[in-house]
């Protein structure tokens, strides 16, 4: 556990070093999210059902935004991408540790280094925001100490799966269009670009059967009020599960890839 835990320290240290690109992600953030609710205004103004009331709807939007960084699908570790590209995670591999948790505290970190640099203050300026567009607090403690714990879980399902699509990098020339393909799709099925409340019935039973709406999805519904506690705590052992079998399966494609590794060159 040390060695990965020293990982995790060092990696993170290193990403708490990016405070640039933090406020140019920042000022895209704002302005998405200001956008964002523009769009929806129009429609609430004349006067169209919705499923989320109005400062739902707010207060979830900019939660997405403070912790887009920490829950974000398309977050990938190039130090790793490179080594698998150039043929130097042959020196992961005959390390004495597990190649799989020795990268998963990697991208973990990496994650959590950069949501940290964010998230704090997106949630202070939207909380000056007038009252309309503002980040209200949640709806209840209960509430609350649930979007912590369902927020946290789905960080490790959203490493889990990194480190699944990290595994596939090895049956491929090249990322992008692996990554390309799996950011969108990760991204439209956990609520990111549409609130999973506002899409069609049929649609929202397609996004349920997937893991990426307990990633986003879920703890901010859960902050707002949008979904029943007792349904937060029942999803929240789905989470346990899924995490489960993400982390089995990425472990057995680890395990799969290291047997059948071959290196050109050298």
């Amino acid at each position: 556990m040390r060695p990965y835990l020293s990982f995790f320290k060092l990696r993170f240290a290193i990403g708490l070093q990016y405070r640039f690109s933090a406020l140019a992600g920042l000022a895209t953030q704002f302005f998405w999210g200001i956008m964002m609710l523009f769009i929806y205004e129009a429609f609430y103004q004349n006067g169209v059902s919705t499923p989320m009331e109005w400062q739902e709807l707010v207060s979830y939007i900019w939660l997405g935004q403070a912790f887009f960084a920490l829950l974000f699908f398309r977050v990938t570790d190039n130090d790793i991408m490179e080594s698998i590209r150039s043929g130097q995670v042959a020196y992961e591999f005959v390390k004495p540790l597990n190649i799989y948790w020795m990268w998963f505290s990697k991208i973990m970190a990496k994650r959590l280094s950069a949501g940290f640099l964010r998230f704090l203050p997106v949630i202070l300026i939207t909380i000056l925001l007038p009252q309309k567009y503002s980040l209200k607090g949640p709806v209840s403690i209960e509430g609350f100490l649930m979007f912590i714990v369902t927020m946290l879980l789905g960080l490790i399902i959203s490493t889990a799966l990194a480190m699944i699509i990290h595994a596939l990098m090895f049956y491929t020339t090249t990322s992008k269009g692996l990554f390309n393909i799996y950011g969108n799709l990760a991204d439209f099925f956990s609520g990111m670009v549409i609130p999973i409340a506002f899409m069609p019935v049929a649609m929202q039973t397609i996004c349920y059967i997937f893991p990426f709406r307990l990633c986003m999805d879920l703890p901010m519904r859960l902050y707002v009020g949008n979904i029943p506690e007792i349904e937060g705590l029942q999803t929240i052992l789905v989470q346990i599960a899924w995490i489960l079998a993400l982390v089995s399966f990425g472990n057995f494609m680890m395990k799969k890839v290291s047997k059948k590794l071959v290196v050109q060159g050298g």
